[in-house]
Formats: structure tokens, C-alpha cells, sequence
């Protein structure tokens, strides 16, 4: 079986295109209102229609494109306005899942353990700076990690929608603490209180988003002006 032909390096494909034009309409390379066409997509990105079509899909349930009636394909485009309803969609989210957590007597910890593991064992590597990629990717798997332990599927399930939207803002605007160290140590924090059921845990969330919030805001209107 050739590599063009294999389902599995298709879903590969698929995945790197719809990062990319995730990545290019988060940074205005598409304006809003502008029609991406298929075939000229595909020629750009030098691969054939099918994956194009997938990830217009895809970036359609992500609110970043419209899909219209007769076929064709607008951009809604990213805006500071639309991150920072994202994160008070998120922080919404994301409290609603603690206060499950905390209300539920036997939850486990095991998700968030688990993520707190990954972040440790990466401290243990001082001497390579994660990359801003790296960074999102644990950042995100950390407060995946959170909403998980509300056992709510669909609690889950409208997290996931954005999912990924999130990581690609992270990683375009470098979000991170000044060092990876603050940002791990910000993230143990959070874990501590979630797993000693404190309720100072609701406060520290809120905290940590909206701290995210403003400075990714502030990096995406940075970016938009230069």
C-alpha cells in the first residue's frame, strides 16, 4: 500500500492541513468575510480536495469558518473579542467541573496525576526550554485533565469543541510563564487544592484563566497591530 493510499497517513495529512489553516485564520491570513475555494486551498497547501473539505469541516464546528448554503465556504475569522469570549466560555466550563468535583465525594485524581506527571517529568530537563508548541500541549492536557474528573460527558464534550482552538492560540502567542518552572509551579498549585478539596481551588482557577486571558489578549492584538 502506497503512502497516498493509506487511511492512516490520509488522517495525518488531514491533521497537519486543518492546524494550518487553524493557525493561518487565527492570524488573519484569511480575513473575515473572505471565501476560501477548495481547489485553490489545495493548491496552496499542495495536496488534494478530500482533506481540504475535512478541515473546513472541522474548523466549521470551531466557529472560525461558515459553512453556506450553497456549498462554498466564508471566513469568520479571530478576533480579541472572540478569545476573550472563548476564555469566559472556558472559565464557565471549567468551574462548572470543579464544583462537580468538589461536590462528589469519591472522585478520582488518577487524570489529573497523570498530567501533573507529565509537567514534572519535563522539569527534569532544565537545560532545553520547551518549545511554545510543547507548552500548549501540556497546558491543555492538564485542564483536560480537570474537566475529565466531573465525570460529565457532555461538560466535556463542549470543552472539547474548543479544544483545540486553544492550543493553536497558545502556541501562537508563546503564552507561558516567564519560565517553564512558574508555569509548572502555577499548575501544581491548582492541583494541590483540587486534590485537598479546598475551596480556595474555585478562586485559584479563576486566577489561572484569567490571568491566561489577558495576556494572551494582549500578545493576540500585539500581533494583529505588527
Amino acid at each position: 500500500m502506497s503512502k497516498v493510499d493509506d487511511p492512516l497517513a490520509r488522517s495525518l495529512q488531514a491533521k497537519e492541513i486543518v492546524k494550518r489553516l487553524r493557525t493561518d485564520i487565527i492570524l488573519g491570513e484569511y480575513k473575515s468575510g473572505s471565501r476560501l475555494i477548495e481547489s485553490k486551498v489545495a493548491d496552496r497547501l499542495g495536496c488534494s480536495r478530500a482533506p481540504i473539505r475535512t478541515a473546513f469541516q472541522l474548523l466549521s464546528q470551531e466557529g472560525l469558518v461558515l459553512n453556506l448554503s450553497n456549498g462554498g465556504t466564508e471566513v469568520i475569522g479571530f478576533t480579541s473579542k472572540q478569545a476573550r469570549d472563548l476564555f469566559e466560555l472556558r472559565l464557565l466550563l471549567e468551574q462548572k467541573a470543579l464544583e462537580q468535583i468538589l461536590a462528589n465525594r469519591s472522585f478520582h485524581f488518577r487524570p489529573l496525576l497523570e498530567s501533573m506527571e507529565h509537567l514534572e517529568q519535563r522539569l527534569s530537563v532544565p537545560e532545553i526550554a520547551p518549545s511554545s508548541a510543547e507548552t500548549s500541549i501540556l497546558d491543555i492536557q492538564f485542564h483536560r485533565s480537570l474537566v475529565m474528573m466531573a465525570d460529565n460527558s457532555p461538560l466535556l464534550a463542549a470543552w472539547n469543541t474548543m479544544a483545540n482552538v486553544f492550543q493553536a492560540i497558545l502556541e501562537i502567542t508563546n503564552m507561558t510563564s516567564a519560565t517553564y518552572r512558574q508555569f509548572y509551579e502555577s499548575h501544581r498549585r491548582l492541583a494541590d487544592l483540587v486534590i485537598q478539596r479546598n475551596p480556595d481551588a474555585a478562586d485559584e482557577l479563576t486566577r489561572h484563566i484569567v490571568n491566561a486571558k489577558e495576556i494572551i489578549i494582549a500578545r493576540l492584538e500585539q500581533n494583529m497591530k505588527s
